[in-house]
């Protein structure tokens, strides 16, 4: 924060030295030219406007006087020369300015779901549970506020069938297709809260996030159930990603620090009577990047 203080105030410092002359007393710093009525047209009034580019007047902070038109030739190459420099022969002090990017923040983990066992009662059938692996990501305005770019997956990684009750077509066989395994995509709504909260004695800033809305994807396979005289039969599960994502559907926040690694786990969240959802280890990063395509 202190070094965002230098870097406005030195930009006022430039901009108030170029929109008035250098010395007030004209003068003194003219000599006999001082008489003159109007300047000649080559003549240096030591600021911006004055059709003469010197001093610490360039393209970006005076650009009515330093263009081709206004200057030397040999300086005005000079100068588009230093415009059109490559990034990365940008000065030391210009590369890395934490003024100018986005705020990323990403974390992961693994999700499992549980059958709340004890809620079964006289349950008679087969139920799921599920294993998956999710990632975040995230990127915010140098200043806060709600996220302008998100990149979220979750892909499912285990898919359990239990049994319940005594059945003469138990168990059956699950063979869930390909694709039920690709990463899906889901939406959040999210803010970064800069300086909202105190912990360990520190402001830290806060990550405010809920998932947006379901995915509408679906597993598909087909199963095989020992029947007599039954055979394979397709089917389809719609309640996969609303277990596996049941963490998010509440508004969480958290206090983050810049360029801290935090480790995070939920054990036993309950998504609904019937079931919990476990997330034993997530890793959280926040880190300043250059632009939306980083990391």
């Amino acid at each position: 924060m202190k070094r965002a203080i230098l870097l406005i105030a030195i930009f006022i410092a430039l901009v108030s030295a170029c929109s008035m002359p250098f010395n007030t007393n004209q003068d003194e710093t003219r000599g006999t030219d001082s008489q003159s009525d109007q300047p000649s047209e080559t003549q240096s009034e030591k600021r911006c406007g004055d059709g003469v580019c010197d001093g610490p007047e360039n393209t970006q902070n005076c650009p009515q006087d330093c263009t081709s038109a206004a200057i030397p030739s040999s300086k005005a190459e000079d100068l588009q020369e230093d415009k059109t420099m490559d990034a990365g022969d940008a000065p030391a002090s210009d590369q890395g300015n934490p003024e100018a990017g986005y705020r990323y923040v990403s974390f992961s983990g693994t999700v499992s779901t549980s059958l709340n066992t004890a809620a079964m009662g006289d349950f008679t059938g087969t139920a799921f549970e599920y294993g998956g692996e999710y990632r975040v990501e995230l990127w915010f305005p140098i200043e806060g506020g709600e996220a302008v770019q998100q990149r979220n997956s979750i892909a499912l990684t285990e898919f359990r069938d239990l049994y319940y009750g005594d059945t003469s077509c138990t168990p059956c066989e699950w063979a869930l297709d390909d694709n039920a395994f690709e990463p899906v995509s889901f939406t959040m709504e999210a803010s970064l809260n800069l300086n909202a909260v105190m912990e360990d004695d520190q402001t830290a800033d806060e990550l405010v996030y809920q998932l947006a809305e379901l995915p509408q994807a679906v597993i598909t396979g087909v199963v095989q159930c020992p029947c007599p005289g039954s055979a394979p039969d397709d089917f389809s599960d719609p309640a996969a990603y609303l277990q596996t994502l049941g963490w998010f559907m509440q508004k969480l926040a958290n206090p983050i620090h810049l360029n801290v690694l935090e480790i995070n786990s939920v054990e036993s969240f309950a998504i609904s009577p019937m079931g919990f959802v476990n997330i034993p280890k997530e890793t959280l990063s926040y880190t300043i990047v250059p632009d939306l395509k980083t990391p």
